[in-house]
């Protein structure tokens, strides 16, 4: 499971643009990569669509175990 930052920081894009698309400040942006369950569910598909990534592959963990 990758962060916002790192999926964001790998495809180049800063925090300002994804900001905009959210229509929020940088500041609200950088908050929701350092608490990223503040977000909106629609905040968050809005971002994953935007960086072209899952919402799974953001915001659920696989804690599947093999036996």
């Amino acid at each position: 499971m990758q962060s916002l930052k790192e999926v964001r920081e790998s495809r180049g894009v800063k925090q300002l643009a994804v900001a905009a698309y959210l229509g929020v400040s940088r500041q609200t942006y950088a908050s929701y990569e350092n608490n990223p369950e503040s977000m909106s569910v629609e905040q968050a598909k809005a971002v994953c669509d935007f960086l072209h990534v899952s919402v799974a592959d953001i915001f659920f963990t696989s804690n599947v175990s093999e036996t």
